[in-house]
């Protein structure tokens, strides 16, 4: 034997050693997180295994016979013009929704930490479209934005911007646009109070030393509170990707994915494959794919983050 090799060998030894001891140090506390573990595995992973299992095969929502297929599904997906298409719709919707929830979240919950009168009123407010279900929400603005009979019609008439309605959701150029600002009413309550809760942390004499020194309200804002909350915006933002990604019942009630499509994204494309078309195994392709997406999309997310040294 070499001496490299006598040495790779003493040093796996030694790597397995050291492991084996570190779990045996830790063993209650493996032993207490093993349920959830188990838990976690029963009810998460699955579903993803199954999902995975039912792309491989060519699988007729009404019947039970299954014909295995491969990767044919993931090969056809990828040599489509509508995935490429999907990827768009489904990019530009989450990027739109989610940075319009940020900066709106984040600009109520400033003013709402200051000291203004009727505070605890507004606080309560704001959680009332966060309380509505998504599909009463998306009625409401489906009739807010009807071309004849819509609030917003109305008001862009009375104003003289518009001479006559806009089919607002019949418009394939804009239809996603209404459907987004949809989205961004019913999700921004919840930036704001976890963004409110992350300025109450933020130690008032940072701000008082600050002010000492000269430093007006941007520049306080930008060098004490943007970087405190730093790891609150990372899990604000990266729950509202994810939830955005996978939402459903706003599109679906406000425009089924159309006009022509223009509104469809990953997720309706699924419902409409999967449970519409009765193609599960095409559906559970699509299904892989949209969540390998976001699992390769948090890892960057984090890894990003905690290059500096944080920690969740």
């Amino acid at each position: 034997m070499s001496l490299a090799e006598e040495y790779t060998e003493t040093s796996d030894n030694s790597r397995l050693e050291r492991g084996l001891a570190y779990v045996q140090r830790n063993s209650r506390a493996y032993l207490l997180i093993a349920p959830a573990a188990v838990f976690l595995l029963a009810v998460v992973g699955y579903p993803i295994i199954e999902t995975f299992r039912l792309s491989l095969y060519q699988s007729p929502a009404d019947s039970n016979i299954e014909t295995f297929v491969g990767l044919q599904h993931y090969v056809e997906i990828f040599n489509s013009d509508i995935f490429y298409r999907l990827l768009w719709q489904t990019g530009r919707w989450v990027v739109a929704g989610v940075a319009g929830k940020t900066l709106l979240g984040l600009l109520i919950a400033v003013h709402l930490k200051g000291d203004i009168r009727g505070r605890k009123f507004f606080r309560t407010a704001f959680l009332i479209p966060w309380g509505i279900p998504y599909a009463i929400s998306a009625v409401v603005f489906r009739w807010i934005e009807h071309p004849q009979f819509g609030y917003l019609n109305a008001i862009l008439l009375k104003l003289g911007i518009i001479e006559q309605g806009i089919g607002i959701l019949g418009n394939p150029s804009l239809a996603w646009l209404g459907v987004v600002v949809a989205d961004i009413w019913i999700g921004t309550p919840f930036m704001a109070i976890i963004f409110l809760a992350g300025l109450q942390s933020i130690p008032q004499e940072l701000y008082e030393a600050a002010a000492i020194d000269g430093a007006e309200k941007w520049h306080q804002f930008r060098y004490i509170t943007l970087p405190q909350l730093k790891s609150v915006v990372l899990i604000a933002t990266l729950l509202s990707t994810i939830w955005t990604f996978v939402s459903f019942d706003v599109i679906w009630t406000m425009t089924g994915g159309g006009p022509i499509s223009s509104t469809a994204t990953l997720v309706i494309h699924i419902y409409q494959v999967g449970l519409q078309n009765g193609n599960l195994g095409r559906g559970a392709a699509y299904s892989v794919i949209g969540f390998l997406f976001l699992f390769v999309f948090a890892i960057i997310y984090l890894r990003i983050y905690t290059r500096g040294g944080d920690e969740l």
